[in-house]
């Protein structure tokens, strides 16, 4: 990326520069020459690290929308899911179809979609974050 204005999220002024990166990782920043594969004019545009989205209610929807497009079309590359007071696990069976219901209320979604949606999998927290993980979701998951 070149000619943008960094905000790398430190606290200190923006400032005009580039960014090299290799292999997904940033590997330089500042005023960069050299050969790069590809490389993108981000001139009148802000160019910052990922951001987090703290409090999510994304317990649902990962499974059928494992791209949570929500966040990513904000930025967000980093997201908190199962922190809440209303969350997916742990949960016993006898307790999904009460669990959906007030989901459904709070989320406004319909049962339904959250009855043909959830694949309900676990009844432990790692049982839930491993249904999760094989959703491959787009962001990175962070679970309280």
């Amino acid at each position: 990326m070149k000619n943008g204005r960094i905000v790398d999220g430190s606290g200190t002024d923006s400032y005009a520069g580039d960014v090299a990166v290799k292999s997904g990782r940033i590997v330089a920043v500042g005023a960069i020459d050299g050969d790069a594969r590809e490389v993108i004019d981000a001139d009148g545009r802000a160019v910052t690290p990922g951001f987090v989205d703290v409090h999510t209610h994304y317990d649902a929807q990962v499974f059928w929308d494992p791209l949570l497009t929500s966040s990513c079309w904000h930025g967000v590359t980093t997201l908190v899911m199962g922190n809440c007071g209303l969350a997916f696990a742990p949960c016993k069976p006898e307790h999904r179809e009460s669990l959906m219901h007030i989901f459904s209320r709070v989320e406004g979604l319909d049962m339904e979609t959250l009855q043909k949606g959830v694949p309900w999998m676990w009844t432990s927290f790692p049982e839930y974050l491993d249904a999760v993980e094989r959703m491959n979701p787009a962001l990175t998951p962070l679970n309280g």
